[in-house]
Formats: structure tokens, sequence, C-alpha cells
């Protein structure tokens, strides 16, 4: 009885309306929008897509060709807390960034400093045709000649990019882990891209693929909406005056507290699972001529966003009942925008951590050698919850011990004066 009423308590909250309606919005604009089957390669096309590969041929021209472009242009893009800036360096730290590009041009910095000739690449409209529409053209960036140092290595490369990041600030495109991403991008061969759709067809990857993709978008709303259910519910009973009741009750407090826990992630399992229901039906009809494995994919998404509500939803239990529901979701807030930035969008599967991406439906030898890091990083987050959950207990508990006594005495006092047994009437007595 004491989890049903939890459960409706969850249920009819607004927080939880809201966490309905932010999970239901991102699994449709994200994951079911415009989602179509994925196509054989033909080679007539001759274009197949791109593909990433850590390349330092391709990478350093590329990358010393922008980060000398943003130097002439005096400014450089940075998403350090995942909006944009335009970042504008300090003289000294000017200099350093000037010395960093002499390095890597072998250019001296008066020549740097004095071309006069730069252009930025990009689209530009003057003028009107002989029918007066107007005119567009498509401009190169104009750089100095320079050439890459023969004996840079790319080791010492990546280092020079790093001290290039830390001057921006960090969240550019400049940190090593980023590179490959920002400037490793080439085209994909026919072999290649036919390689990869003929591993991802088979009945048991193709599941896993989608369920995949599926789990990296819902991931990022069960990263922090949970903590607003949770600080909610906690929050209830002092809004509505229950604390008498609830300090005097003869259940434990590891019962109470367990379960409005049990109550919180049962309810806010309820509309993800409806979720990978859909998308297991829709992938299903998408292709009726493939029998999908769904087995071992949903145990690996159910493995991947099951610890996020658990640990988020603890969290703010814990915080709530130590300071307030707006601490809580201030700091889990933090904590979720800190993750998004810091994460790759696929591949980034850190052994500690808050967020799991793989945003792409291929990749799946990337995944499978992540497969180590994604379970310790599971279960580092279901053992984060509960060390919260037994703190959240602890603290209620000794709580409620220290104050039971004292309501139970006011309570006590209260119905004696009501019945005329207040101090004056007992000393007349």
């Amino acid at each position: 009885m004491l989890f049903l009423k939890e459960c409706k308590k969850v249920i009819f909250s607004m927080t939880f309306v809201l966490y309905v309606v932010t999970v239901a919005a991102m699994y449709v604009t994200q994951f079911v929008h415009d989602r179509i089957p994925i196509a054989k390669p033909r080679q007539e096309t001759g274009e197949y897509g791109m593909t990433v590969r850590e390349d330092p041929g391709v990478i350093m021209p590329v990358a010393v060709e922008s980060l000398l472009g943003d130097y002439l242009s005096g400014s450089y893009p940075a998403y350090p807390l995942l909006f944009y800036k335009n970042v504008k360096l300090q003289e000294d730290e000017r200099l350093e960034m000037r010395a960093i590009l002499e390095e890597l041009t072998g250019l001296s910095g008066e020549e740097i400093d004095g071309f006069d000739g730069f252009r930025e690449a990009g689209y530009f409209s003057g003028g009107l045709d002989e029918e007066g529409n107007p005119v567009t053209w498509y401009q190169e960036t104009v750089l100095p000649r320079y050439s890459l140092p023969e004996d840079l290595t790319y080791e010492h490369f990546c280092g020079l990019m790093e001290r290039a990041d830390r001057l921006i600030g960090g969240g550019s495109s400049y940190a090593a882990s980023r590179l490959p991403d920002s400037f490793g991008l080439v085209p994909m061969t026919y072999e290649e891209a036919l390689e990869e759709y003929e591993s991802l067809m088979t009945p048991e990857e193709l599941g896993k693929a989608y369920l995949r993709l599926h789990c990296d978008y819902m991931g990022i709303d069960l990263a922090v909406m949970p903590v607003f259910v949770a600080a909610g519910l906690w929050q209830l009973d002092k809004r509505a005056r229950m604390q008498a009741l609830i300090y005097t009750r003869k259940s434990s407090g590891v019962r109470i507290v367990g379960t409005r826990y049990l109550a919180l992630v049962g309810c806010m399992t309820v509309p993800v699972l409806l979720t990978m229901a859909y998308t297991v039906y829709s992938i299903g009809r998408m292709y009726p001529q493939t029998p999908i494995s769904w087995g071992s994919g949903l145990g690996m998404a159910l493995l991947w966003l099951l610890p996020d509500i658990l640990a988020v939803s603890a969290l703010g239990a814990l915080l709530t009942e130590l300071f307030s529901p707006l601490l809580a979701i201030f700091v889990q807030g933090i904590w979720w925008f800190l993750a998004l930035d810091r994460t790759q969008l696929t591949g980034g599967v850190a052994r500690f951590g808050l967020q799991v991406r793989h945003n792409s439906l291929g990749k799946a030898t990337l995944w499978r050698s992540q497969w180590g890091n994604f379970l310790c990083n599971r279960l580092a987050l279901t053992v984060l919850a509960m060390l919260a959950l037994a703190l959240t207990v602890w603290l209620y508990e000794s709580r409620r011990k220290g104050r039971g006594e004292r309501m139970r005495r006011r309570m006590k006092d209260e119905r004696r004066n009501s019945d005329g047994e207040g101090p004056e009437n007992r000393n007349l007595r």
C-alpha cells in the first residue's frame, strides 16, 4: 500500500508530467524524426558518405591551416559549455599562439603578422548579373605560403594543439581528443561503405545499432530530468506539512525511503520502456525481411539507461534532504552540462562519468572495443546511486529520531491542552 501511495504521488506531480513530456519530445524529435531504412551503397554513385580517420597525414595539414586562419582573423570559435563563444586572445596569449604557429609552419612571427593578403573562406555576394539577380561566389582561404616541418611528429603536434586549446580556454576543435573528429573527416571508399553495411545488416547487429542510437538520445535526457522528479517528491512532504506524521511513523526509515525511491525509479522507467517498445516495433516494420534479434540489444539498452535514472534520482533525493530541491537541480544541471560538453559525440565512453555517447548507427567495432569501459561506467553510476541512497536513509533516520521525540511530546501536550489538562490545570489539582 505504501508503494502504491508513493507511485500515486509521483504520477500526479507536475515534475513527473514535465519528465514525461521531455522524454517524449526527445524521442520524437531526435530518434523518430525522418528515420529511414539504411540503403545499400551503390558503386555507380561515387559517393558513400564520410568517415573519420586518425591519420596524421590528413589531420595535421587541415588543423594547422585552420589554426593559422583563426590567428589571422583574430578570433577562435569554441564551445566551452555547449554554447558558442568567439574567443579573443590577450596580447600575451596572442604571442604564445604565434610561437606555436612558428613551430608548426616554419614561418617567423614577423612573416605571420606581416601577411596582409588574408581572406577567409566562405560564400560572398555582390552586384547583380544581367538579369538583375544577386551574384554569389565561393572564396577559398588565402594564407601565407608555408610547409609543415619534416621532423614534426604527430605526438609533438598533438601537444602543440593542446597548448593552443588551453590558450583559447578549452572547448575548441584543437583539443587532442577532438582532432580526428574535427580534421580527420575523409570520404569513404565503396569497399569501406559496403563492409560497414554488411556488418550492420545482420539480425543481431541491426537491433543493437538502433538501440545504441536510441540510448544515445535518451541518455541525454535521463542524465538530468530525473532530478526534478526526485527533488519534487522529497519536498512534497514539507509543502504538505506532513513532517509530524512522517517522523512519528512506526515504519523504519529504510522502508519509507526505499519504497519512495523504488516508486520514483519504477514510474520514471515506464516511459523509457514504452519508447523502447516503440523502437522495436517501428524498426521491425522498417525491415520486414530481416528477422531482427533484439535480446542482447535490449539488455544493453537497460544497462545503459537504468543507471542514469538510479544515480540522478538518488543524488536528487540526497541533496534535497540535505539542503533544498533548488540546489539539487542546480548541482545536477552543472554536472550534466560539463559531462555533455566533454564527451565525444561518437565513441565517448569513459570508465567514470555521467554521459555515454555513441551517436551513430555504424562504428560497431569502435563500440565493441569500449565495452569494458561501458560496463565500468554503468557499474560506477549504480554504486554511486546506492551510496547516495544509503546516506539519504541515514540522514532521514537520524533526523527522524531527533525530531520524532520532540514532535511526540508536542502532540501529547496539545492533546492535554485540548482536554483541559494543561500545566495550569494540573497545578490547580
